[in-house]
């Protein structure tokens, strides 16, 4: 409240001064001062309507987006909703993606490769597990 009031003072201080710069008279009688004033009165008039309107202003536009944030809130609440109340089939794809999400650890036994020997050692080491693979696919392929 007290800014309005110091921007209303300001704001009616300027239209007075406007008023008295418009008598020759006294600009003639100040002097040098008053000249200057007269030459700077367009921007203390100017500084006077922003203080008062530029507040206004923003008051409207932080409504405005207030509304907005508003609106997207009470989207995502009515969505967090939604998804509260689980369905069967929601809760089979929950229970099917947890499936996914299962911890597996690897071991030793469970690598193909490794970047500890060359390719070369790794093939030579592992060739009877390689056709313990193979055969197994084709008696797959058999059956």
């Amino acid at each position: 409240m007290l800014a309005i009031g110091l921007g209303a003072v300001n704001f009616v201080g300027a239209l007075v001064l406007g008023s008295l710069l418009e008598d020759d008279r006294v600009i003639d009688n100040m002097g040098g001062f008053i000249a200057f004033v007269e030459v700077i009165y367009p921007v203390l008039l100017a500084y006077g309507v922003s203080f008062l309107l530029l507040p206004f202003i923003r008051y409207f536009w932080v409504q405005w987006r207030n509304g907005k944030v508003e609106k997207r809130n009470q989207q995502r609440q009515n969505k967090a909703i939604a998804l509260n109340e689980v369905n069967n089939l929601l809760s089979q794809k929950i229970e099917y993606a947890r499936e996914f999400a299962k911890e597996r650890i690897i071991s030793n036994q469970d690598l193909a490769y490794t970047t500890e020997k060359s390719i070369l050692e790794q093939e030579a080491g592992q060739g009877d597990k390689v056709d313990a693979e193979w055969q197994r696919r084709l008696n797959q392929s058999d059956t």
